[in-house]
């Protein structure tokens, strides 16, 4: 009788449960965390590709529109091995097109490049200047 008492007895199941679960909160957060810097990313590579066309409407010269838009993104660990292009297209108008990749976050260093996401973002405008 003593021996069915204690396996009925449920004292601590509610922790050994939670030690159950405990790896599925992780995971969440870490998807959470790589959803955030992803849209960040985004957003970033979306401002950048804005200032960078910003400066080719005023200026008309490539190599700042360029500049603008590396310093735009910046040393950011999210975005890496940006480029731009900038194809005039007559009348005035152009576009702008820029290329990043972003790591994901929690992949050990030497996977990172293997697993980038390749993103672009492109923006159009008319030059201000005659």
């Amino acid at each position: 009788m003593k021996g069915i008492k204690a396996i009925r007895n449920e004292k601590g199941a509610l922790s050994i449960e939670f030690l159950g679960i405990l790896p599925f909160y992780f995971m969440f957060f870490v998807l959470l965390w790589q959803v955030v810097a992803s849209g960040y990313a985004i957003m970033s590579l979306k401002s950048a590709a804005n200032d960078g066309a910003s400066v080719y409407a005023m200026s008309e010269d490539i190599g700042e529109a360029e500049n603008t838009v590396m310093q735009s993104i910046g040393g950011s660990a999210l975005l890496t091995g940006a480029s731009v292009s900038i194809s005039p297209q007559g009348n005035g108008t152009f576009t702008l097109s820029v290329s990043a990749q972003h790591p994901l976050v929690f992949v050990p260093t030497e996977w990172k490049t293997k697993t980038a996401v390749s993103l672009n973002s492109k923006a159009a405008g008319k030059v201000f200047v005659p």
